[in-house]
């Protein structure tokens, strides 16, 4: 009680202090909510594979050569999957956290064409990994609605091999 009126002798309205007094409750509520799901629970609700505990974890972006994408808009295209991939990946903080400690590994790999990018997608959803597939907007180097990389992971390293392991690195 006191350190209210030293706030409100300090000039702060009440209804700030209840307002930032509600917000602070709340997030500390959906913490608590979040952290009480269990690992099982998001296992079935999403359908995503998790490994044992000395699995490396990783992020593949495979990206298509036929493009002929200069150099900078294969660095976008790789940015925009890496960013979809970390939004998936929140959705598993399981996931999120493996891949934290085992240094958020990246590799970017090469495809020939879009019937082989999609078919890579398609392989890992199967499997239980996360996948994205990027499209590009179209505003400078390629048609609009062209698929340019696709983002397998973050996952188990040996569930990714399975899909891109025959893969060459870009």
């Amino acid at each position: 009680m006191e350190v209210l009126r030293m706030l409100l002798d300090f000039g702060l309205d009440y209804k700030f202090l209840l307002g930032l007094g509600i917000g602070f409750s709340y997030s500390i509520f959906k913490l608590l909510r979040n952290s009480s799901s269990s690992k099982s629970d998001l296992d079935e609700q999403h359908n995503v594979i998790f490994s044992d505990a000395d699995s490396n974890y990783k992020l593949v972006l495979v990206i298509r050569t036929d493009l002929k994408m200069g150099k900078g808009k294969v660095a976008a295209q790789c940015s925009h999957a890496a960013v979809a991939a970390y939004k998936l990946a929140t959705k598993h903080p399981q996931i999120l956290r493996e891949w934290d400690d085992c240094g958020q590994a990246k590799i970017t790999l090469k495809v020939d064409s879009e019937v082989a990018l999609l078919e890579l997608a398609k392989h890992a959803k199967a499997i239980g990994l996360l996948s994205n597939v990027v499209r590009d907007a179209g505003r400078t180097q390629i048609a609009s609605g062209s698929r340019t990389v696709c983002g397998i992971g973050p996952g188990p390293e040996e569930l990714i091999d399975q899909v891109t392991g025959h893969l060459k690195l870009f």
